[in-house]
């Protein structure tokens, strides 16, 4: 995936990287996504999100972990890119407790995430969560939705509201709504939509509200 840009509170401007590059994780074949994926699925029902969601977030890691809440990618560029996030947000921080190193390793789980600006999507009440955070699929749920959510206040997306576009701005939230780069995208997008089980058509579908807040969905998920 490549680097991504996002503000991590607000949603202005070009924003903070907050998704890495795709964590190293063995490839399946083709027709295994569908059973790689349903925990993806099932956490996102059980946080009580649209089942749309839960489909749209298989989606994404599929791609970018193949189901993997252990998936990690720590090359160069991406430990180079946590060390940038956390220094952005080294006030936030300040007194978790936690070392510098944890934050900035590189990034991983289902989503891909940087653990600095991932946690940045939950609120400064889970501040201090151990940046490994990103490893726990229920933590992790949460901060995909923190991240959708900003995505979706982007003009970037409201100019083409759907799926196809959300799905390409979550690697590269510059190109919403890029017509040239969408087309140049879908196939890619479409193979990924079939591995999980989805239809092409899926993808030209307007995604519903998600009217509960990061911090809501992850409070669901550890009751």
């Amino acid at each position: 995936m490549k680097t991504s840009t996002i503000a991590t509170i607000a949603v202005t401007g070009l924003g903070l990287l907050l998704i890495g590059g795709r964590s190293h994780a063995t490839p399946a074949p083709m027709g295994d996504g569908l059973q790689a994926v349903a925990p993806v699925r099932g956490l996102a029902a059980e946080a009580g999100l649209p089942l749309a969601w839960g489909d749209f977030l298989a989606l994404v890691a599929w791609n970018e972990s193949k189901g993997n809440p252990q998936a990690r990618n720590d090359d160069d560029s991406e430990a180079e890119a946590a060390a940038e996030a956390y220094a952005r947000n080294r006030e936030r921080f300040a007194g978790c407790g936690h070392p510098e190193s944890a934050y900035t390793f590189g990034s991983g789980g289902w989503f891909g995430m940087l653990p600095a600006n991932a946690l940045a999507q939950i609120g400064d009440a889970h501040r201090c969560l151990p940046p490994s955070s990103v490893f726990e699929p229920r933590v992790a749920i949460a901060m995909a939705v923190g991240f959708a959510r900003g995505l979706m206040r982007w003009s970037r997306y409201q100019r083409i509201p759907t799926w196809l576009n959300l799905r390409a701005m979550w690697g590269w939230p510059t190109k919403g709504g890029d017509q040239a780069y969408l087309a140049k995208a879908r196939p890619k997008f479409e193979q990924h939509a079939r591995d999980v089980g989805l239809p092409v058509s899926w993808l030209d579908g307007t995604p519903p509200p998600l009217l509960s807040t990061a911090s809501e969905v992850l409070a669901r998920l550890r009751a």
